[in-house]
Formats: C-alpha cells, structure tokens, sequence
C-alpha cells in the first residue's frame, strides 16, 4: 500500500488515517523487516565505535554521517555549495542531492565505486551510494557490513574522487561520473590526481579531450582504500541509478566533447546495431537493416568506433533508429529537431533517452516490440520490430520513404 502523501494535506493526520486500514498483523511484520534489515549496520556500527581505539582505520567503520554538511560542522574542512537547475527532471520516488564541492584532510577512498569516509571513520553517505537500495538507504551500504578494511595507500596533496556506481557502463559514466568534474569546474577548487577509473577505451578518450593525463589518475578497484592529505569530494551530480540525465550534466558533456564549428549540418541518417551484444537483441534485424539501408542509412555498430567519431556522428545525424541501449547516449550530442527512434522490448520500457530527448530539443519516438524470452528476465529479452511499424515512421521524416 502506498503512503504517498498528497499535496496539502496535513501528514500526521493523513497517514494515521492511511495507517488505520492496514492490518496489525502487516504492520508489525513490515516492522520487524525494517529492524531486521537495519540490524547488521547497527550492530557493526557498535563493533567499529569499540574496536576503533584498537583497530583503528581498519576496523569496522563506526556508522555514517547522513550528509558531507554533517561532518564539516566540525570545521575541520572547507564546503562550496552549487545551485541547482530548477527544470531538473528526476521520478518523483527519487531522491536529488544537493550540488557542492567539499575539501576534507585526511579523508579516505573505498573500493570502485569512490565510498567516502570521514577522518572520524564514518560513511559519508550522500556521496557513497551504492545501488537503488542504499541510494535512499545509507544502512544498506555494503561498506557498513565490513568487519576489515583493506590496508592503506597514501596518495599526497589534493585527491578528486571521481568514480560513482557503474563507471564501467557508457551511460552512468557520461551522465554520473564525469559532470561531477563539471561541479568541481564550477565550484572553482582545483585537484592534483583524480580517483577515477581508466580502463576501457572510452574512459581512456574522454578523460584525454578533458585533459586529464595518465600520471593525474588513480584508477580504483575493489581492494582501493586511499588516504588524500585533502580529498575533494564533487557531490554526485544527480539521482545515480534512477537512469534520468539531468540538464546540467548533458550542457556539461556538450560543452566539453563538441568542437565549435567542426560538424556539418545534420543530414545523415544512422541505424545503430546491437548484432554484437549478447543481449537486448533485434531478432529480425537483417530484414531492418536491409529496409533501413534502402532508404539511405548508415548500419553501425559503435564497438570499437572511437569516442570523437561517435560525437562526430550523432552531431551530424538528422534522424537515428535503433534498439534500446546506452549508444544512444551519445544522442546527446544531437542538434535540435533530431529525431530519435528507439526500440524497446515490452519487458523494458525506461525513460531515459525520451528525457535526453526533451532536454536537447529532440524529436522522441518509442517503438515497443514483442519480446522473446531468452531466460535472462525482461532487462535482456531480445525483440521483434514490426517492419511495417517502423517504414510508417520513419516515413514522416525521410522523404520519399512511405
């Protein structure tokens, strides 16, 4: 049953009224869940606050402080808050963090996904999410559950942390990972080394057009734990994991990667193929690529295509079709008045490129396909577009192809 309160109505009254109508019985059981799964992170915060004076910063850590602002009430450090757009896009069951740049000496790093501890050994939990469940759920950090901590590397001057949950994936790391160096930018604070992953190809060229070169980053893993003589510590740059970009991230990616004046005027037409992947597959994309290549498309696949070339390709692109996946990131590279045509199996329907759409000015169509069960759950069913479907469409905006 939903709590969700209305506007205008009082609180306390209205959720004792929604509260009388669920049982006793389902009361207490959702009150024993909440206990039980708040359990482990109290009992290691208890652990961590007795062994810290023999374990020191490699024990259990002794909780969390809910907000960076929390701890910097000690005065020990120095807070640089941001504004925020006021047209931000987020679910409203999400919540947005407040933008800001923070200096803490002597704070730490943990694992890849750049876990931030105070120098008093707590959690700082609004730059530490880990998943969906402890983005609203400090608690649930899988930090909190850690009987010892791995030994400690010291990294001199001042250290950026960077990484967020899912570096790896193209998506979350141009709309999750990198602005954060956008709030860093407006923040006017500068950094020596960056914790930032730098493995894959993308990640590689991207931070190189930013200027970042190799000596400047530290590239985090499981076993990470650095200790900065100053940590500068980005806040996240929007809802991680609710997979909706926010405006500031997308001028910032634009700003960043697109060279003024380079790009002709969008003409090009581009199906973009997932043959490739091992999931999320077009069943009858031969039988697509052949009517789409017909009317004049280019069939691409972006593995392996480098990053300035796919910028150069979505800057020059008039319209561009293809199945659900995170290549059409780079739409948000497109002019104005591009249009965007999107496969989706029934299984999977998310958002977030017909919100990328609206924030550039795009025009957005969602294309939902039957789905066929491949035994890996709806996130990765492969699909069946209907040709004839897709022909009508794309006949309202490529002459003479009805």
């Amino acid at each position: 049953m939903s709590l969700d309160i209305p506007f205008g109505s009082e609180p306390l009254t209205y959720l004792k009224r929604r509260l009388k109508n669920i049982p006793v019985a389902v009361r207490l059981v959702r009150l024993c869940r909440a206990v039980l799964r708040r359990t482990p992170c109290f009992v290691m915060r208890f652990i961590g606050t007795i062994l810290y004076p023999i374990l020191g910063d490699r024990g259990p850590l002794r909780g969390y402080h809910g907000n960076t602002s929390d701890y910097l009430r000690t005065g020990l450090g120095q807070y640089v808050a941001l504004t925020q757009h006021s047209d931000t896009m987020v679910p409203p069951d999400r919540f947005v963090p407040s933008f800001f740049v923070a200096v803490i000496p002597g704070a730490r790093v943990l694992a890849e996904n750049g876990a931030v501890i105070s120098p008093d050994h707590r959690l700082l939990a609004d730059v530490s999410w880990a998943g969906d469940q402890a983005a609203s759920q400090p608690w649930a950090h899988p930090a909190l559950r850690k009987f010892e901590l791995p030994p400690i590397q010291h990294v001199g001057g001042r250290v950026a942390v960077i990484n967020s949950i899912q570096a790896a994936n193209y998506y979350h790391w141009m709309f999750d990972v990198l602005p954060r160096l956008g709030l860093l930018q407006r923040s006017g604070l500068t950094a020596d080394r960056f914790i930032v992953s730098a493995t894959t190809g993308f990640q590689k060229d991207t931070l190189k057009l930013l200027g970042l070169s190799d000596d400047r980053l530290f590239s985090p893993d499981a076993s990470t734990h650095v200790r900065a003589d100053e940590l500068v510590i980005p806040s996240l740059s929007g809802p991680v994991f609710s997979v909706s970009p926010q405006q500031h991230a997308c001028e910032y990616v634009r700003s960043a990667f697109l060279e003024k004046g380079r790009y002709r005027k969008p003409h090009r037409a581009i199906y973009i193929t997932r043959g490739d992947a091992t999931n999320r597959r077009v069943v009858n994309e031969p039988e697509i690529c052949d009517d789409v290549a017909a009317l004049g498309f280019e069939v691409v696949s972006l593995s392996g295509v480098p990053f300035s070339k796919q910028v150069e390709m979505f800057a020059e692109a008039k319209i561009i079709v293809g199945p659900h996946g995170a290549g059409f990131t780079n739409a948000v590279f497109c002019e104005p008045g591009t249009v965007l045509i999107e496969f989706m199996p029934t299984g999977r329907v998310i958002d977030c490129f017909e919100r990328l759409a609206r924030i550039g000015g795009l025009t957005y169509h969602c294309l939902v396909c039957p789905e066929i069960d491949t035994g890996g759950g709806p996130v990765t069913n492969d699909h069946v577009v209907d040709r004839s479907a897709l022909r009508d469409l794309i006949a309202r905006y490529v002459p003479g192809s009805g």
